[in-house]
């Protein structure tokens, strides 16, 4: 069965298992996206992953980078050598958006740190324009603050404006903001994809994410919210750890699946 036309699943949601079998299960759970991970396909090969992702009829969402760093010249030159490595990789296998953390601030304050990593990702932010990418930084979990200095939404779109870049609104991180719905309508402009899961209350270790629904983000209400400030790119499922593996993966992803669409149909956003 064929999901929304606007789901994507990401890589992350699964098994570890050999990249191939990861588009099958993709691609039988009929999701239009996949988001792989920048490791996937350098292990696989940028080539095989293309037509691996192109013989299934997936497009690519986004490709997952992880971290940069910045905290020292020489951790920001390494940074800005993989980052132009994974944009490269993106525009081969045919992805408009690349999803990655900012790196830690170390000893940093929080705008010195903020203003070092635009000046440090700046090369890549204009070799990511000229080649029709968008970088997207997404907000984190304050306990991964040696890869973040961005863990409220309406920070991460301050760092994206002054670096030039996109935002990838992971509501996982930062749904609970005081200032969520201001947020929302600052980073829709610049966001090509939202990243979907949700969090069950009294849930204390990571990863800990639940199909959305299941648990306290109020999604029927986001996705409204989100859609009608104008986001109109991915809506992407990132439901990682033992909660989906529990149920089965397939299972718990085409729930996911099923109640997005349902919500996204609710906004105007045909499936």
């Amino acid at each position: 069965m064929a999901l929304h036309r606007d789901i994507s699943i990401n890589t992350l949601c699964l098994a570890p298992a050999p990249f191939d079998e990861q588009v099958s299960t993709i691609a039988r759970l009929g999701a239009p996206g996949i988001s792989p991970g920048h490791e996937q396909i350098g292990e696989t090969g940028v080539g095989a992953c293309a037509r691996l992702i192109r013989d299934a009829g997936l497009t690519v969402a986004t490709v997952t980078h992880r971290a940069f760093a910045f905290e020292t010249s020489e951790a920001a030159a390494a940074a800005r050598e993989r980052l132009l490595a994974t944009i490269a990789m993106a525009g081969e296998v045919g992805s408009r958006n690349v999803i990655m953390t900012t790196g830690g601030r170390g000893t940093l304050r929080w705008a010195e740190a903020a203003e070092r990593f635009a000046e440090a990702v700046a090369p890549c932010a204009e070799a990511a324009r000229a080649a029709g990418i968008v970088i997207g930084i997404e907000p984190t979990s304050h306990l991964y603050a040696d890869v973040s200095i961005a863990h409220r939404l309406a920070d991460t779109v301050a760092i994206a404006r002054r670096a030039g870049i996109g935002v990838m609104m992971d509501l996982f991180a930062c749904w609970f903001d005081a200032d969520i719905d201001e947020a929302i309508a600052a980073a829709a402009p610049l966001s090509p994809l939202v990243q979907a899961s949700d969090y069950v209350y009294g849930d204390r270790g990571l990863p800990c994410r639940a199909v959305p629904g299941d648990g306290a983000i109020p999604w029927d209400r986001l996705v409204g919210q989100i859609v009608a400030a104008g986001f109109s790119g991915w809506f992407d499922l990132e439901v990682i750890g033992p909660r989906l593996q529990a149920e089965g993966q397939e299972a718990g992803l085409r729930r996911a699946a099923a109640r997005m669409g349902q919500w996204l149909e609710a906004a105007g956003r045909p499936a």
